[in-house]
């Protein structure tokens, strides 16, 4: 029967659709043929006689032929040439006779011309595995149960694979397919009926012996042949004919006797086992199976003549599929041994990580795994981003060499950015020749130009190439990967999300240290902010104070100088006099106030250090008493100049020198000016250390405020580094204290070098 035009095993219908349209066309094969049917029902019945085989066989010349010369074939010790049919079935018995008809009839029936050699071919194989599972569980079930079993065995074997033939009689282009893909991958042939049809061979079979009304054991042999003893289902009535079927099944299977499109053998000694047979008894079934095959190869013209090389040929075969599973297993073999490498690599890789890793620590863990990996001298890892022109670079250690990482530049001009780099490289799994462009990293990096061909892992940032691991090494070296993109995957995939933690965590660090200053400054900001308007508004309160007390002073220091000149008596003038030194003594006090409410304007020069400084020392030391070694000067240049007012710096370090003789004991008092500010600086400045009393932290915090003062109350008016820190503050510098309760006080005062910059 021929293939119906039109008809697509692919999903223009259901699957449903498609599997009733196949057993549709099941139903359309012939019927059994008559003559066998009545022969099947015949042998099968104990109320039959010789003479009703007889007669079934004489019926049919062609049956006749051959009976007879199965006789004359089989070695009964029979030499007359008169042999007659009665007597054929005689010497014979009803089971073999049954079981050559029944074989002739059914190849004939499915015997159809066809052009397609190789179709042809494919269904002999098929006829001769269903004859030798046949011939096979014969003797496996005259073994076990005697020869009515045996009988038995024969038809439910030589029936299993009916399915196939019937599949290959309806859609012979499909089921050539179907062989074909079996035969180029060496898989399970139930696995590819089911994708193209929808239907394995198992349920075609069982439809056609249901179709055929064959009896219920042929049925569950032909549906269940494939099921293992222990997933029969408990509803199965021949339990015992198809465990010897799927036993004669995987006998032939593995002796490799035709063609069956099954790869996978079970343990046929476990399976005689579970039957109560020996291993034994089934090497006996094996060594006679071509014996029993012969006579019914040559009754249905499956030997062409060759009788034994027949099966032979089959050996020949089924080492020739030996050969070919031993090739895939050779070469599944190296791919498990490229994949051990690789997940070898990316452990090594990941053992190499930290949680502080920069992204050139990254970089030359994944150059250091691919030198491991590829067994070479040394790799390199680059990794980027298409909006920047710098890179990460980690290159492998080498002995006596030191390690490369760092961030690299690749130049200013736009086409030289790696931005072409990276787009150079072709978006691909697993190592490549590397592209020109590569070469300058490698030549950066390493220093020296590749002696061998340059070869690239790209790494992978989802689509996108984002940068990639170099190795200079021979092909041989890495041939093993050139042909395994898919192993190599794993090592890109987990080298990118490494380096992009590596990255984000760093910039999160940075981002943090960032936030930090700037808080650091603007809580230091707001401080002085907070100062500033404080001063500010003291300082509007103390001009305000002292403009509101100037005139009660005058009047007051007036009237006692002219009651003075009219005083009577000596004490009156005394107390008068008093009233006017008090009056000075607070007309002071206000200028003082304004003064630092409302100091002159700088008038900045630049002033050279050593001629600002060497006088005052002179002055302090005359005026403390202090030896020379009591009060030192050091400069570290003497050609350091500060940019501010002369006179309101001398006031500045007049005050700073005050406050730290004050604090010191005049006999062991040392006090240490210098300057370690070199001409370069932008800023001059000049430290006073001494070895006081030093400060309490809550003196130091207040130790600028306006009128404010550590020492005893009525000892200062407070108004010292407030005055310091107010005129340092309009020249454009800055007072900064240091100090520690009874070890002393450091002042540092920060002065411009040059004039501010327009």
């Amino acid at each position: 029967m021929t293939q119906r035009a039109g008809f697509q095993p692919v999903s223009q219908a259901t699957q449903r659709e498609r599997v009733e349209l196949i057993l549709g066309q099941l139903d359309e094969l012939p019927t059994l043929p008559a003559v066998a049917a009545r022969l099947l029902a015949v042998t099968s019945s104990d109320e039959s006689s010789l003479g009703d085989v007889v007669e079934i066989i004489e019926s049919d010349t062609a049956l006749t032929a051959a009976i007879l010369k199965l006789v004359r074939r089989a070695d009964l010790g029979v030499r007359s040439k008169a042999m007659t049919v009665p007597r054929a079935v005689t010497l014979l018995g009803f089971n073999t006779v049954r079981n050559a008809v029944l074989s002739v009839q059914l190849f004939d029936a499915f015997s159809t011309p066809d052009e397609n050699r190789r179709a042809t071919a494919t269904r002999k194989g098929i006829w001769q595995h269903s004859l030798a599972a046949a011939c096979a569980a014969e003797a496996i079930g005259e073994l076990i149960g005697g020869s009515g079993l045996g009988g038995e065995a024969f038809v439910c074997g030589l029936l299993h694979d009916i399915g196939k033939i019937a599949l290959d009689a309806c859609l012979p282009k499909s089921y050539a397919r179907v062989t074909e893909r079996v035969e180029r991958q060496y898989t399970c042939i139930c696995d590819v009926e089911q994708e193209i049809f929808g239907l394995d061979h198992t349920a075609a079979g069982k439809r056609l012996v249901e179709r055929w009304q064959l009896p219920q054991a042929i049925g569950e042999c032909t549906w269940l042949h494939h099921q293992s003893p222990d997933a029969l289902p408990s509803s199965v009535v021949f339990n015992q004919l198809v465990r010897i079927v799927h036993l004669a099944d995987n006998l032939v299977r593995r002796e490799g006797i035709g063609f069956s499109g099954y790869g996978y053998v079970d343990d046929v000694d476990e399976l005689a086992g579970e039957l109560g047979e020996s291993a034994e008894g089934l090497a006996g079934v094996l060594q006679r199976l071509p014996e029993r095959m012969e006579p019914f190869q040559e009754l249905v013209g499956l030997d062409d003549g060759r009788g034994r090389r027949e099966y032979t040929a089959s050996l020949v075969t089924a080492n020739r599929q030996l050969a070919q599973i031993n090739a895939k297993l050779v070469a599944a073999n190296r791919r498990l041994e490229v994949r051990s490498a690789c997940l070898a690599a990316l452990e090594n890789f990941t053992k190499r990580l930290s949680e502080r890793d920069q992204v050139s620590d990254v970089c030359v863990a994944a150059a250091e795994s691919i030198c491991a990996l590829l067994g070479a001298g040394r790799a390199l890892a680059f990794f980027g981003e298409a909006s920047s022109r710098c890179i990460y670079v980690g290159c492998s250690q080498v002995p006596d060499q030191r390690r490369v990482d760092s961030i690299i530049d690749l130049g200013e001009s736009p086409d030289t950015t790696q931005v072409e780099l990276i787009r150079s490289i072709p978006p691909v799994q697993g190592f490549v020749a590397a592209p020109d462009g590569c070469r300058i990293i490698w030549q950066r990096c390493t220093g020296m130009h590749p002696g061998d061909p340059l070869w690239i892992l790209p790494l992978m940032g989802g689509q996108a190439v984002v940068g990639g691991v170099l190795i200079a090494a021979p092909e041989r070296t890495l041939a093993r990967f050139l042909s395994a993109p898919t192993e190599c995957k794993a090592l890109s995939a987990a080298m990118w999300p490494a380096l992009m933690s590596a990255k984000a965590r760093n910039e999160s660090e940075r981002t943090n240290e960032e936030l930090l200053d700037l808080n650091r400054r603007l809580t230091a900001a707001r401080k002085g902010l907070v100062r500033t308007r404080s001063i500010s508004m003291i300082a509007a309160m103390a001009a305000g104070a002292a403009h509101e007390l100037n005139n009660p002073l005058a009047v007051i220091s007036g009237r006692a100088q002219m009651e003075l000149g009219r005083c009577p008596d000596e004490e009156s003038a005394r107390t008068l006099e008093i009233i006017i030194e008090r009056t000075r003594e607070a007309a002071h006090i206000v200028t003082d106030l304004m003064s630092f409410a409302k100091p002159e304007p700088p008038k900045p020069v630049t002033c050279p250090l050593p001629d600002l400084l060497e006088p005052l020392c002179q002055h302090w030391r005359a005026g403390s008493s202090l030896r020379g070694d009591q009060l030192s000067l050091s400069l570290a240049d003497r050609q350091t100049a500060v940019y501010a007012d002369p006179q309101q710096l001398r006031q500045a370090l007049d005050a700073v020198v005050s406050n730290a003789l004050q604090a010191t004991k005049r006999e062991t008092a040392r006090l240490n000016i210098n300057s370690p500010s070199c001409a370069s600086d932008e800023t001059v400045r000049i430290v006073v250390e001494d070895n006081g009393v030093g400060m309490t932290h809550d003196v130091l915090e207040h130790a600028i405020d306006p009128f404010f003062s550590g020492r005893p109350a009525g000892r200062g008016r407070g108004l010292g580094l407030s005055r310091t820190h107010r005129l340092l503050e309009i020249n454009g510098g800055r007072l900064r204290l240091e100090s520690t309760p009874k070890v002393g006080t450091k002042v540092t005062i920060e002065l411009p070098a040059r004039p501010p910059t327009s």
